[in-house]
């Protein structure tokens, strides 16, 4: 019996000494870009099963640390917070310190147990509700394919219309997962901002993109990060 206790508390302590020199593995969080775990998790002295390093427990925060502008040095996507969407005032890119339940944009907390999960305490959307950092199997580092906007839709269902509406004088919803009509009538296809269907301009950033059988979906006119509403610009990366 004795001898079982010295082989498990010599496993415990290989386990240990392991623990201190490991790495993330994980592209582009990892040893290939000089980032170790202890750059974003800490052991001791924090609250929450992911045991982050940020001063108030906000994903974003520790994400922003270095998705910023003078952040870390080899970032390419970057964001600051004058960037972040204020319904109805500024911002380029969705929200990650909005509330999940927000009757006023029509947003309810997502049910995929992927996304839930991964509100922050008070059910608030941060960078990681929808980016996985450890994987991108679907890219970029998302938590559920957005291929057809089931992501979007898992908060914004409310907004999954698919049928078409009639306007009555209110404001009521574009619809949804239905396939635009292949005639001038619907403008199909779209019109560029040169006056020319697209994508004759050969501009492709200024593009609706329909999902599977031409369907429009939310991301035919919404864009998630780096957009302003004009199309004749090109967003970011």
């Amino acid at each position: 019996m004795k001898k079982r206790n010295i082989v498990v508390l010599a496993g415990i302590a290989a386990i240990l000494v392991g623990h201190t020199a490991v790495v993330a593995a994980d592209d582009p969080h990892g040893a290939a870009n000089s980032i170790n775990c202890d750059q974003c998790h800490i052991t001791h002295g924090t609250l929450g099963e992911i045991l982050v390093n940020s001063a108030d427990s906000l994903v974003s925060t520790l994400c922003l640390s270095c998705h910023t502008p003078g952040g870390w040095a080899g970032m390419t996507l970057e964001l600051s917070s004058s960037q972040r969407a204020q319904p109805g005032v500024s911002g380029t890119s969705h929200g990650w310190d909005a509330a999940a339940r927000n009757a006023a944009v029509g947003t309810l907390p997502p049910q995929t147990t992927a996304l839930l999960e991964h509100l922050s305490a008070d059910s608030t959307v941060t960078c990681a509700t929808c980016h996985d950092p450890h994987n991108n199997t679907v890219s970029p580092f998302l938590r559920l394919d957005n291929s057809a906007n089931a992501l979007c839709l898992d908060c914004h269902r409310q907004r999954n219309i698919s049928s078409v509406k009639t306007y009555t004088g209110s404001d009521l919803s574009h619809p949804v997962g239905i396939a635009l009509p292949s005639t001038a009538t619907f403008h199909n296809p779209p019109l560029d901002t040169d006056g020319n269907p697209q994508p004759s301009d050969g501009n492709t950033t200024n593009d609706y993109v329909f999902g599977t059988g031409g369907t429009v979906m939310c991301t035919s006119c919404h864009g998630i990060h780096y957009t302003d509403s004009n199309s004749a610009t090109v967003d970011g990366p």
